[in-house]
């Protein structure tokens, strides 16, 4: 809504708006706006946030009412503007609309998205309030440009609304109610359309203050052909997004199943020729002169630990930071030297993302012009979701912590913030190999962020003793995406109550994720058993429908996604309640034993 500043600001030239009702809060950016007009505003939102709430007590001219529009409107002062962009539905709007109508008819009434797609379709936000006979059928796909229709690739909710399986017809959709709210008026009021972003409704009664004058002022944006045909197009293209977006996942789904395949095919060989079926990581780790890992046949969770117990941690080099190895140095295959298998060979469509930021459009273009062998482990989603976090928290964090680089995904994103944003970047990781991959490919990407890039070869509790518990001026946002069993993430998170002052938030991946039991994929598990099963956090990543094909375990190791969770959190420090480890404890207890 501050995008139409330049129209409220002529409303206010045409007559006084001494308070505002604002139904559909959000951010609380917009409210500001209002604000500088000269108003008092009363913010109503039923569901505020925690930032919310502090961005509003922070001004005392924006006041937070909290409950539904149509409970509290009747507790607040006449308004002189009444700002309604809420529930998007017919009930609550023509409830709304009659209450203002009668009440303050010498109010303005501005309605956003009042046209397509909520105009002529309810949308309702769940869980939802209304009562049955008030609600159409609903549905959780979304519409689409030029469709009737509802289809997964529409503006689907996720989860957060559903919206009318049907347009059009009785009693539905924003623009329905304030139609119906006219006739019922008799003809008194005048209502205005500016044909741009979903469509903002201008209402007024004819005859109260500044109405003429106030229309009058709008009419070059309200009479706009050229307007209407931009906004048109805007859709198309929008939508046309959205498409692209759902294909590129589903691109997604597709590679890591076909990635699953190669895998298990690889370790049924392997397994037939004699070898381990080992992990890429535990398999690559001691190249050239080092000693080889044991052959054991075990769990990937036990294999992972007893790699590390029995091999790491007797390295001269665990636990400190490494140099990078110059043999690879513009080789035109570094993964071929350096022994890690490329299964997929996946690579994130980052430019699914472009135009929605400049500095991720950036490193989008720098990682497409990076001519080298790779594959991620991520969705473009969670890359983007955890990027958006990062730049909006970066004032308050100087360093990223990456744990479990893989072959530098996010290491290469969370790069591309170190010049613009002017962070450090600390790599950790128990393979030295992949720490290897991932900084070379930064070199080669970013080469301007590479003396504030640092590679750790050891987990994350090493981390903490060695680096964070003496660095005591560092203020961290980690990312978790190394082991994903619930053992070894308990452990990594504990490690981080000992610095939990030093760390203003936690991204972690794959909270999704289940499989068969001998790998213990609970990373969300792990974060309820640090937090709460109540812990506040941030949904980040790709999430997958009930039916397609990750959601059902494959069959070869069981892993599967849980149908419509994220694929990570992203959860702020401050407030976080620790449920373990228990303040007696001592980081020691979480450090890796040799064996």
């Amino acid at each position: 809504m501050s995008i139409f500043r330049s129209l409220f600001e002529a409303i206010a030239r045409c007559r006084e708006i001494g308070t505002v009702v604002e139904v559909g809060v959000e951010s609380g950016r917009t409210s500001a706006v209002y604000a500088d007009l000269g108003a008092t505003v009363h913010c109503v939102e039923p569901n505020p946030t925690d930032e919310l709430r502090a961005v509003l007590a922070a001004d005392p001219r924006l006041h937070l009412v909290e409950g539904r529009s149509p409970d509290v409107l009747g507790e607040l002062p006449a308004a002189d503007l009444y700002v309604l962009d809420g529930d998007h539905n017919y009930a609550v709007v023509r409830e709304e609309l009659a209450w203002i109508m009668k009440n303050a008819p010498d109010a303005v009434v501005a309605l956003h998205d009042v046209l397509w797609p909520s105009g002529r379709r309810d949308m309702y936000y769940q869980p939802s309030p209304l009562a049955a006979e008030d609600a159409h059928p609903s549905t959780g796909g979304g519409p689409t440009v030029w469709h009737d229709e509802v289809t997964p690739v529409g503006f689907a909710g996720m989860g957060d609304y559903t919206v009318a399986a049907h347009a059009g017809g009785e009693r539905n959709g924003v623009l329905t109610a304030v139609e119906d709210a006219l006739v019922e008026g008799g003809g008194d009021w005048r209502f205005e359309i500016v044909p741009a972003v979903f469509g903002l409704g201008v209402l007024a009664r004819s005859g109260s203050p500044g109405a003429a004058e106030v229309f009058a002022a709008l009419r070059p944006y309200t009479s706009s052909d050229l307007l209407a045909a931009m906004e048109n197009n805007r859709i198309a293209l929008y939508t046309r997004v959205l498409q692209l977006q759902y294909e590129a996942e589903a691109r997604t789904e597709e590679a890591t199943r076909m990635a699953e395949t190669i895998a298990a095919q690889q370790q049924e060989i392997d397994r037939l020729g004699g070898g381990t079926g080992r992990p890429a990581a535990a398999a690559a780790a001691p190249r050239r002169d080092e000693p080889a890992a044991p052959k054991e046949e075990k769990p990937r969770s036990a294999e992972v630990s007893d790699y590390v117990s029995t091999v790491a941690v007797h390295h001269d080099t665990w636990g400190t930071f490494l140099e990078p190895d110059a043999s690879i140095a513009d080789l035109e295959n570094p993964h071929e030297v350096l022994g890690i298998p490329i299964l997929s060979g996946h690579h994130a469509d980052l430019k699914a993302f472009a135009g929605y930021n400049t500095v991720f459009d950036r490193i989008a273009d720098r990682v497409a012009g990076v001519n080298l062998a790779y594959e991620d482990q991520c969705s473009a989603n969670h890359y983007f979701d955890v990027f958006t976090r990062i730049e909006r928290d970066h004032r308050h964090a100087t360093r990223i912590v990456e744990v479990g680089v893989f072959m530098g995904g996010s290491s290469t994103v969370f790069a591309g913030c170190v010049e613009p944003m002017g962070f450090e970047l600390d790599l950790v990781d128990v393979n030295p190999v992949y720490l290897q991959f991932a900084y070379e490919r930064i070199r080669r990407t970013f080469p301007g962020a590479m003396p504030r890039v640092r590679m750790f070869y050891g987990d994350l509790p090493t981390y903490v003793q060695k680096v964070l518990l003496p660095e005591t001026s560092a203020r961290a946002i980690v990312h978790h995406d190394g082991a994903h069993d619930f053992n070894q993430v308990v452990k990594d998170i504990s490690s981080l109550y000992f610095v939990r002052d030093r760390v203003h938030s936690l991204a972690i991946q794959d909270t999704h994720l289940r499989g068969l039991i001998e790998h213990f994929n609970f990373v969300d598990a792990a974060v309820y058993a640090m937090f709460g099963v109540d812990v506040k956090y941030e949904p980040v990543g790709a999430r997958y429908e009930e039916g397609s094909s990750v959601t059902n375990p494959n069959q070869w190791n069981g892993n599967y996604f849980l149908a419509g969770m994220s694929e990570g959190m992203y959860i702020p420090f401050e407030g976080v309640e620790w449920k373990y480890p228990h303040p007696s404890m001592d980081l020691e207890t979480f450090l890796p034993v040799k064996r």
